[in-house]
C-alpha cells in the first residue's frame, strides 16, 4: 500500500471512530429525543382503529354536574350507579375516583358504595401513587376488600406529551397493576385473574408505548345522568366494560397526547380506555433498550462508512439519501409489524453529518494528489525545477483558489515541455508516451473532481458555493486542455491511409448543433448556410469536426456579445471552402503564424490554452488544406478551410 493509500485510509478510521463515538454519546444521552418523538408521533397520526362498541366511558361531564351538583358528589350517587350497571349486567367496570377518605357529612354512604362494589364483583379502583418516598395513596379499607386496585401512573415525555405507561409499578412493596390490566384481569376467573396479574408483573418490559386508537372523543361516552334518569338502552350496557371518570373541565387529569392537535387534551379515564383497547388487541408496543440501540446503531453507520470508502461521490450521495429516508420507513415498519419501536434520529443525522465531512476529505485529498502528480511530471521533465509548491503561480486569499492556479501553470509547462518537435524516433516516442500517460494521469481526478463538485453543490453551505465553482471550472479548462492535447498528438500520428470519407455537408450541421448551446449561453446565435447536399473529402472526421469547433469557439469568445457566428460551406471547381464568419475584427492575416503556435493567446490576460488555433494549423496541413484568413467588405472576420475537392 503506498503512502498516499495509507492516508487516506488512517484519515477514514479517525473519521469512523470520531462519528461512532458521536453516535453513542448521542444515544446514550437521548440527544434528540425530540426527533424520534417526533417520528413517533408521525406514524400514530396516520395510524387508527375504530373504538370497540364494548369499551363505554360513563362520563362525569358538565351536564351531570348540572343535574346532579358540583363535585364531589355523595358517595350515594356512586353506588346508585354502580346499582344500575349491575342490574343491566354490565362488565368490569372502573370507578376512576380516589376513594381515600370517608364521607363524613354521611357515613352510611361509604356502606352503601362498598356493598354495590360487592354486589357487582368485577370493579376496579385506583391507587394514588405520588413519588418516591411517599405512602401510596390507598382507597378505604372497606372498598379495597370488595374491589381489584391498579394504578393509573401515565408517564410525560420531556415535550410534555404522555406516549407511555406502565404495565405495574411498585408501591409501599406492593405491585400494582395498570388500570387496564386490572380490568382486563376481573373479567376472567379468579384462577385466571391471579394468573394474569402475575404474568403482567414478571414478563417484558414494565414501559410500553400506547398506539393509540384516536384523539379525544373516540370512545363512546354517556353522560352519568342518562344512566341516573333511565336514558341508557340496558342492552347497550350489557357485557360492556365501563369507565366511570370525569370528562369536564376542570375536573379530573388530563393528558396530552400525540394527537393533542385534534381535540385538544384527553381525560385520565379515556386514556385507561386506549391501553385498555391496546391490550386486549395485544398491539402494544415497546421501545428498544439502550444498548440495543447502541449496537444497531453502531453497525449500521460502521457498513455506511465502508459503503463510502468504496463507492464513487455520487453513488454514495444516493446511499446517503436511501438512508436518511428509508431508515424512518424500516422503524416505522418494524413497529407496526413487530411492535418493537427503535429511535433512529441519532443515526440518521450521524449518516447526514459523515457525507460531507467525507466529501471534504476527498475534496481536499483530490487537490494534494493533483498537486504532487503535477509536480512529478515536471521534475520528470525538468529535472533542475524546484518541486511544486503553493508559492508557485498567481496567489489568492482562497487556499484553495491559490492551488488549483499552481496546478493549472504547471500543467501548462508541462504542455510547453511536451510540445517541442523533434525529428529523431526515440524523441517522438517519448513524447507520445508522455502525452499519453498525461491524458490518463490528469483526466482522472479531474473527472472525480467534477463529480464531486456536482454532489457538493447540491447539499454543501452557501459560502461555499463560490468555491465549488472555481473548483468545476478549473476541471472544465483542464478537461479541455487534456482533449486538445489528446487531438494534437493524433494529428501529429495520423498518416493519410487511415483517413476515410468525410461528408462536409454533415460536418457543418453536426458543429453547428454543439456550438449552439455555447452561444446561448453567450447570447449569440448561429447560422449557417450550406446549398450543398453532399460533398465528400477524404480525411479525418474527429480531428476536422475538431478544427471546426476550435475556429466557432474562436468566433464566439472573441466576438461581440451577442454577435452572430455563421458557418459557410461553398463549392468550386477544384475545391471547397468551409468558413467561419463573426462580427468581430479578428486579426491581422500575418498574425496567424504567430497566433497558431502552441500556448499562444490573442491578447494578455485572454481565456484559451492557445492550442486552439495550433490544431487547427495542424489540421490543415494533415489534409493538404489552406487556412484562409479574410475581412470582408461587408464587415467582420472570417476563417476558413480551404480543401482541394472533386466532385
Amino acid at each position: 500500500m503506498n503512502h498516499a493509500a495509507g492516508r487516506h485510509l488512517q484519515e477514514w478510521r479517525l473519521l469512523s471512530l470520531l462519528l461512532l463515538v458521536f453516535l453513542l454519546l448521542a444515544q446514550r444521552g437521548q440527544w434528540f429525543e425530540r426527533l424520534d418523538n417526533g417520528l413517533y408521533d408521525t406514524r400514530v397520526s396516520w395510524d387508527g382503529r375504530p373504538a370497540p362498541s364494548d369499551i363505554l366511558i360513563l362520563a362525569i361531564d358538565e351536564t351531570s354536574l348540572a343535574r346532579v351538583g358540583r363535585w364531589p358528589w355523595s358517595r350515594q350517587v356512586l353506588a346508585q350507579v354502580i346499582e344500575r350497571l349491575t342490574q343491566a349486567g354490565a362488565g368490569p367496570v372502573l370507578v376512576d375516583v380516589i376513594l381515600a377518605e370517608p364521607q363524613q357529612d354521611d357515613p352510611a354512604a361509604d356502606a352503601h358504595l362498598a356493598q354495590a362494589i360487592a354486589a357487582h364483583g368485577r370493579v376496579v379502583l385506583p391507587v394514588f401513587m405520588p413519588g418516591a418516598g411517599v405512602a401510596t395513596v390507598r382507597p378505604l379499607a372497606q372498598f379495597a376488600a370488595v374491589a381489584r386496585l391498579g394504578h393509573a401512573q401515565a408517564l410525560v415525555d420531556k415535550d410534555g406529551v404522555t406516549r407511555r405507561y406502565l404495565a405495574w409499578e411498585q408501591g409501599d412493596g406492593v405491585t400494582y397493576p395498570h388500570l387496564a390490566l386490572a380490568l382486563r384481569a376481573v373479567g376472567r376467573s379468579p384462577s385466571g385473574a391471579a394468573a394474569a396479574i402475575a404474568s403482567a408483573g414478571s414478563t417484558g418490559p414494565s414501559e410500553r408505548l400506547v398506539p393509540f386508537a384516536g384523539p379525544a372523543g373516540h370512545f363512546a361516552r354517556i353522560p352519568v345522568v342518562d344512566l341516573l334518569d333511565g336514558r341508557v338502552d340496558p342492552a347497550r350496557l350489557r357485557g360492556a366494560t365501563i369507565l366511570i371518570g370525569a370528562t369536564a373541565t376542570g375536573l379530573g387529569d388530563t393528558v396530552v397526547t400525540p394527537l393533542a392537535g385534534v381535540n385538544g387534551a384527553m381525560p385520565g379515564v379515556e386514556f385507561v380506555a386506549h391501553v385498555l383497547d391496546a391490550e386486549r388487541q395485544g398491539v402494544l408496543r415497546q421501545t428498544v433498550s439502550v444498548p440495543v440501540q447502541m449496537g444497531v446503531g453502531a453497525g449500521v453507520v460502521v457498513l455506511y462508512l465502508v459503503a463510502l470508502l468504496l463507492l464513487s461521490p455520487r453513488r454514495a450521495l444516493v446511499l446517503t439519501v436511501v438512508l436518511a429516508a428509508g431508515l424512518p420507513v424500516l422503524a416505522w415498519t418494524v413497529m407496526t409489524q413487530a411492535g418493537w419501536w427503535c429511535p433512529v434520529a441519532a443515526v440518521v443525522l450521524t449518516v447526514l453529518l459523515a457525507y460531507p465531512l467525507w466529501s471534504w476529505r476527498r475534496l481536499e485529498a483530490s487537490l494534494v494528489t493533483m498537486t504532487r502528480e503535477t509536480a512529478r511530471m515536471e521534475g520528470l521533465l525538468n529535472p533542475s525545477a524546484f518541486a511544486l509548491n503553493d508559492t508557485k503561480g498567481p496567489h489568492f486569499l482562497d487556499p484553495v483558489e491559490s492551488r488549483i492556479a499552481a496546478i493549472t501553470q504547471a500543467v501548462d509547462e508541462v504542455a510547453d515541455a511536451l510540445a517541442v518537435d523533434g525529428d529523431a524516433d526515440q524523441a517522438r516516442q517519448y513524447r507520445d508516451d508522455m502525452m499519453r500517460h498525461l491524458a490518463h494521469d490528469l483526466r482522472s481526478p479531474l473527472v472525480s473532481l467534477r463529480a464531486l463538485a456536482d454532489q457538493l453543490r447540491a447539499g454543501s453551505p452557501a459560502e461555499h458555493a463560490a468555491m465549488i465553482a472555481r473548483v468545476d471550472a478549473c476541471a472544465r479548462r483542464s478537461l479541455e486542455l487534456t482533449e486538445q492535447f489528446l487531438l494534437i498528438g493524433r494529428a501529429q500520428s495520423v498518416e493519410p491511409h487511415q483517413f476515410a470519407e468525410v461528408d462536409l455537408v454533415s460536418l457543418l450541421h453536426n458543429c453547428a448543433d454543439d456550438l449552439w448551446e455555447d452561444a446561448q449561453t453567450l447570447g449569440g446565435r448561429i447560422e449557417r448556410r450550406c446549398d450543398a447536399d453532399l460533398a465528400l473529402v477524404v480525411g479525418d472526421e474527429r480531428l476536422l469536426r475538431r478544427a471546426v469547433l476550435n475556429m466557432g469557439w474562436n468566433a464566439l469568445r472573441h466576438g461581440p456579445r451577442g454577435g452572430t457566428v455563421t458557418l459557410s460551406l461553398q463549392l468550386a471547381q477544384g475545391h471547397c471552402e468551409l468558413s467561419v464568419h463573426d462580427q468581430g475584427r479578428g486579426f491581422a492575416p500575418q498574425e496567424f503564424a504567430a497566433l497558431s503556435q502552441r500556448y499562444a493567446s490573442g491578447k494578455a490576460g485572454g481565456s484559451g490554452h492557445g492550442l486552439g488555433l495550433a490544431l487547427v494549423q495542424l489540421v490543415a496541413q494533415k489534409h493538404q488544406a489552406v487556412v484562409n484568413i479574410d475581412h470582408p467588405s461587408t464587415g467582420g472576420f472570417t476563417m476558413a478551410l480551404r480543401f482541394v475537392y472533386s466532385p
